[in-house]
């Protein structure tokens, strides 16, 4: 399937966006409402479910399912597990940092994922990995800055950075594996829809274990809250269809120029919404990083 570059673009920026609002809707939900983060993610995970059942219905007119094997029934599952598990990894991070410090926690992973994904899959680029290093030594002098400037709680970033660096990695090097072979868009969708599915059982079997109980308790639950999972689930299934469509056509590389701008995305409207103010630091980071991706994904 093959698109312009002009929808690619809008596919690509509706994507980041929308991801961008969903970090802040997190960050909300669990930084500052405290909400238990396995409640959270199996309420969204089951709204997201109920609108992907619509959207199933319209695609399954449209279009015929890919043949369910043993082995890609296999894939679904881990690669379902291995989200959910980030996910969970996020919402720690979500209840003990600001949403930039997130994005630098996140970014830190950069000097690592090549490496992973060179043992999974056997590709490494020399010129990409200089990238990496460079965008890493960037958040690295930040964080000295930062540290000077506000002091930083080391502390809490090596426990929150020990959380999510070794899940980011293990999703990086093991999803490519996971997912080769689904080169029709459509496949991808399907694959997309089972994987929400299936993140919803997963969310399904730990709320009861935490909580006895597949009742969802209301009380903290205000019309505010339950328009924030509404809108959570429809920006889930946007950012995720958007996403598999950018990246399907042969000249996604101009998608990824777009897609690489979630972060800046989720510090403006953390400053938005949040009142996380940026700073000009946390701005020169951000668009340094960008930078490097565009230079990462166009001429090398």
């Amino acid at each position: 399937m093959i698109f312009s570059n002009l929808w690619l673009i809008i596919f690509a920026t509706i994507s980041s966006l929308s991801r961008g609002i969903i970090s802040v809707i997190d960050r909300y939900q669990m930084g500052y409402r405290k909400q238990s983060s396995i409640d959270v993610n199996f309420i969204n995970n089951l709204c997201s479910s109920i609108l992907v059942t619509i959207f199933l219905f319209y695609i399954r007119e449209h279009y015929s399912s890919p043949r369910f094997t043993n082995n890609y029934l296999l894939k679904v599952v881990i690669y379902a597990f291995l989200a959910q598990i980030v996910a969970y990894g996020y919402s720690f991070v979500y209840r003990k940092v600001s949403i930039m410090q997130s994005v630098i926690l996140s970014k830190l992973t950069d000097l690592f994922i090549p490496l992973a994904i060179f043992l999974t899959m056997g590709y490494f680029s020399k010129a990409s990995y200089l990238v990496s290093i460079i965008s890493t030594l960037i958040v690295v002098i930040y964080i000295i800055f930062e540290q000077r400037s506000s002091k930083l709680d080391f502390h809490v970033l090596g426990q929150t950075f020990s959380v999510i660096a070794p899940l980011l990695i293990l999703q990086a090097a093991i999803s490519p594996l996971l997912t080769k072979g689904l080169i029709k868009p459509i496949d991808l969708v399907f694959f997309t829809i089972m994987t929400i599915y299936l993140r919803c059982f997963i969310s399904l079997i730990t709320f009861w274990f935490k909580n006895k109980t597949f009742k969802i308790s209301t009380e903290n639950l205000s019309k505010k809250v339950y328009i924030l999972y509404t809108i959570r689930a429809i920006l889930t299934l946007l950012a995720q269809t958007t996403y598999t469509l950018a990246t399907s056509s042969i000249n996604s590389s101009i998608a990824w120029v777009f897609l690489n701008m979630t972060s800046l995305y989720s510090v403006f409207f953390g400053d938005l919404f949040l009142k996380e103010k940026m700073k000009l630091a946390d701005i020169l980071v951000i668009i340094s990083i960008l930078a490097l991706a565009i230079i990462s994904k166009e001429f090398l």
